[in-house]
């Protein structure tokens, strides 16, 4: 039998995505094989997120937070973080366990006006989301954020005394609305996860999407997957950032 990362380097992505979302658990003999298509399949995704995050300032892109970076890639640390997590949350799910270990933080929130990218300045949304006035600019936490919410979450009282909610949710992102500088929620991921790519909870009209059906969705619309739902033409500015995805 052909490994799933033989035929995923072969060029059949989305076929050996699909299969390892129908694996449910992965099994312990398939383990290795999974996260060798996790890495290579996250290796991809941090190219383009090089990519978007050295072309952005060059439209205008201004930065959400001052000082912080589009992008901080991994540290030496990482893989450590990484165990460290494991042994304290349980099996982290291939696909968000590669993202911690090959992608880092992404943080594409701000303004940039030809992209209709709103925070600090512009116009305030006039509906909900999704739409146009939520362009959803990608943010991906890294293993700080969820070994920062992973003390929070084990220092509630709730949790000393046993009557901590089952499911451990890892707010993966902010939301479409805090996105936008609106009140909001985040998009989460349940912890822990044997699976290959977990599903990626409250991302608006997109019940059911996982993590690596989410980052296809937004490299494909440049970083900004909330103009999928436009009813008319993009800003041509996103052509210079859109592609069809790799991975």
């Amino acid at each position: 039998m052909t490994s799933y990362f033989t035929r995923y380097a072969q060029g059949e992505h989305e076929q050996v995505w699909n299969e390892l979302r129908r694996l449910g658990p992965v099994p312990g003999a398939l383990r290795e094989d999974v996260e060798a298509v996790a890495t290579a399949t996250m290796e991809r995704v941090a190219r383009h997120v090089v990519r978007l995050a050295e072309a952005l300032p060059e439209l205008g892109f201004v930065q959400a937070s001052e000082g912080m970076a589009p992008h901080r890639p991994p540290t030496e640390g990482t893989p450590a973080a990484v165990r460290a997590m494991e042994e304290a949350v349980g099996v982290l799910p291939a696909a968000l366990k590669a993202s911690f270990l090959t992608v880092g933080d992404v943080s594409f929130l701000g303004d940039c006006p030809v992209l209709g990218l709103h925070y600090h300045h512009g116009p305030p949304p006039r509906t909900g989301p999704p739409g146009v006035e939520y362009p959803d600019p990608l943010d991906i936490a890294g293993v700080e954020h969820l070994a920062y919410e992973w003390e929070a979450y084990t220092e509630d009282p709730d949790y000393a005394n046993g009557d901590a909610e089952e499911e451990f949710l890892f707010s993966l992102a902010p939301d479409e609305l805090h996105k936008a500088n609106v009140s909001g929620g985040t998009h989460d991921v349940a912890l822990p996860d044997p699976s290959a790519d977990p599903e990626v909870y409250g991302v608006a009209g997109r019940a059911g999407i996982t993590l690596v059906e989410y980052l296809r969705t937004s490299i494909a619309w440049g970083g900004l997957p909330g103009w999928e739902f436009a009813r008319g033409p993009a800003p041509d500015a996103l052509a210079r950032l859109a592609v069809r995805p790799d991975f």
